[in-house]
């Protein structure tokens, strides 16, 4: 979404993550390490921080993406905080792409945290939850940017890639696809043959063909999926799982032509919304940004808090008119892209001092926590350092 809507305004966008890892899918544009960021041999406008539930400091060690590689207390933090420190240190505008706050953030942190809200050029959140836990109730609420993912890629250009999955997948019937995302959590407890059950029964009735959608590895989305698919075949109902997509595109591509969608996963509803696909949520767990965006879409009916209830709405989804988004929801989202574009064209002159107390307060912390060697390392050898953690006295010293 960045790339294009910043692009449609004379910006080229360079992705970063906490690793750079490459994301081994069509059309994932390629990232790089946040801290490349400081790198003095680049130029760039300004940073965009967002989106997701990002804004947190939980250890990450969870997802199998970060795990053994000695990382996972500092990749979310890195994402917002250490994003606004490289910003600051290079003294470019920061905006902020509608991210989300999960949790009240942690006591440790909320100075800190006030004071990276404060360097933003342009801050915005998506629900007025999120703007709760962060305590930042001057922040702009602007619905999650991925609802104008029919700009990037509209409709009708997805036809042809629709065909070839389906083909792929051995889907016959391409206008009876109900478009499920299951992740574990979502089921409470229930046991897989349980919900199986229900599902299969919802597909007879109303003669569809579920396609169990792997929205991501992180959470085995990958292998439930699978699991789920082979399960409803052996009660007889045919279904495929589009378990390990080759592009971000042939997700958009089933999603956009669907019958229908029935998930855990935010962004596969917000998806199957945007290209008018009638959606449920089923919110188990209850996050907040569930209830943040159905009010924004004025579709409270589309949320429910179990996979019973889901199934039973389905009718109801299916015989009302395709939905459309809200014309206040498209004009914030236009305005949205336009106030990160003048936040970068300001340049950095405007919110330099916020910036700038960002910065000393980072490095400040950081000296108070781990003594003086956390910022002087840079300027000292290993044989210096490993003495002063020892509290030896290093008489020999080596220049610098």
């Amino acid at each position: 979404m960045a790339a294009h809507e910043l692009g449609l305004r004379g910006y080229q966008v360079q992705a970063l993550s906490p690793t750079g890892a490459t994301i081994n899918l069509k059309q994932a544009v390629p990232s790089r390490p946040v801290w490349s960021a400081l790198d003095p041999g680049r130029s760039f406008a300004g940073i965009l921080i967002g989106g997701g539930y990002i804004v947190h400091t939980h250890r990450m060690d969870t997802m199998m993406e970060y795990r053994g590689q000695g990382i996972g207390a500092a990749v979310a933090p890195s994402v917002w905080l250490g994003s606004t420190l490289a910003a600051a240190l290079r003294d470019v505008p920061i905006a902020w792409n509608a991210p989300g706050v999960p949790h009240p953030l942690r006591p440790r942190v909320e100075v800190l945290a006030a004071a990276a809200f404060a360097a933003a050029d342009y801050l915005s959140l998506r629900d007025a939850g999120s703007a709760r836990m962060a305590n930042v109730p001057t922040a702009t609420i602007v619905p999650d940017p991925i609802l104008g993912l029919d700009r990037v890629w509209p409709r009708d250009g997805l036809v042809d890639d629709f065909f070839r999955l389906c083909a792929q997948l051995g889907l016959d019937r391409q206008d009876r696809i109900l478009a499920v995302h299951v992740r574990q959590r979502s089921l409470g407890g229930e046991p897989i043959p349980s919900f199986v059950n229900g599902l299969a029964a919802a597909c007879r009735s109303l003669d569809l063909t579920p396609v169990l959608i792997g929205l991501g590895t992180a959470h085995a989305d990958d292998r439930i999926a699978r699991e789920l698919a082979a399960t409803l075949r052996d009660r007889g109902v045919w279904a495929v799982a589009l378990d390990r997509p080759e592009g971000l595109r042939d997700v958009a591509a089933l999603l956009a032509h669907a019958r229908a969608y029935v998930g855990s996963s935010l962004h596969g509803y917000i998806a199957a919304t945007a290209y008018g696909v009638p959606g449920l949520l089923v919110a188990r767990p209850a996050y907040r940004k569930f209830d943040g965006l159905v009010a924004h879409l004025e579709r409270p009916q589309d949320l429910l808090n179990n996979w019973d209830a889901a199934l039973a709405a389905l009718p109801r989804a299916l015989a009302a008119p395709s939905p459309a988004l809200p014309k206040a929801t498209s004009e914030q989202l236009r305005y949205h892209w336009d106030n990160i574009a003048a936040a970068f064209a300001a340049g950095p002159t405007p919110n330099r001092p916020a910036r700038l107390r960002f910065a000393a307060l980072a490095f400040n912390t950081g000296l108070e926590r781990d003594g003086p060697n956390w910022a002087i390392a840079p300027f000292t050898t290993a044989k210096e350092r490993a003495a002063a953690l020892d509290g030896a006295d290093v008489r020999e010293m080596e220049p610098f």
